[in-house]
């Protein structure tokens, strides 16, 4: 633990909290004034390669959505995964943590293989409807933007239209954060209970000759509780 009389430092590093809490959107005295939390990846050699920081020191990510976000996911995480199969992709649904805690920033993931010949549509400037993950329940999940990866360029010659697809394995990354609130500290309390997370997969999948209606493909994640280590 190092002394830091006057918030000299963490003024210097610019990481002094002058934000308001995330949730009542007020500010929150336990908030204002200390640092930013935040961790720091070091690789072998000693250098700092990542860094990642909240506004509020009660939520954090986890090491496994990390390493997630670095591409490097600990092994293991898909075991548990849902595998799902449709006409026109297989969808492998699974979350970066099996145990969560209220504070907690993890990761839904969904790993996407179109089928072939088929594509399904990137974010972009067209008029099909864009693949998305949309997550339903529970309400008090804060959901963070939706990690897309890189698009292809699809030309479809009869039209003379070019738009932006995926027509390999992808993978969808959505962030999520259980507030810390007297509901999830309840609910991780009790013995043996469960967070069950819902959404659903929208797609629109094409190939070079048929364009098919849009589709919808029910998820869902079944994750451990554990309550909030506070010592």
């Amino acid at each position: 633990m190092l002394s830091d009389l006057g918030s000299v430092v963490i003024k210097d590093y610019d990481i002094l909290n002058r934000e308001v809490d995330v949730d009542a959107k007020v500010r929150d005295s336990s908030l204002y004034g200390v640092p930013y939390p935040g961790t720091f990846v070091v690789d072998a050699a000693g250098r700092v390669v990542e860094r990642f920081f909240e506004a509020s020191y009660r939520e954090r990510f986890t090491a496994s959505s990390i390493a997630l976000k670095l591409g490097d996911p600990i092994d293991g995480t898909e075991r548990d995964g849902r595998q799902i199969e449709t006409n026109h992709l297989d969808v492998l649904a699974y979350s970066s943590d099996p145990v969560v805690a209220p504070g907690n920033r993890f990761s839904l993931v969904v790993d996407v293989t179109p089928g072939p010949g088929m594509h399904v549509y990137a974010p972009g400037d067209h008029i099909y409807r864009v693949i998305r993950l949309r997550v339903d329940s529970p309400e008090f999940l804060r959901l963070h933007d939706l990690s897309y990866p890189p698009s292809e360029t699809y030309h479809y010659e009869p039209l003379d239209e070019t738009v932006p697809v995926y027509q390999q394995p992808f993978r969808l990354v959505q962030e999520v954060t259980i507030p810390m609130s007297e509901e999830t500290d309840g609910l991780a309390a009790s013995a043996g209970a469960m967070l069950t997370v819902e959404g659903v997969l929208e797609y629109q999948a094409c190939d070079d000759e048929v364009c098919y209606i849009p589709a919808e493909v029910p998820l869902t994640w079944e994750l451990a509780w554990r309550p909030l280590i506070r010592d």
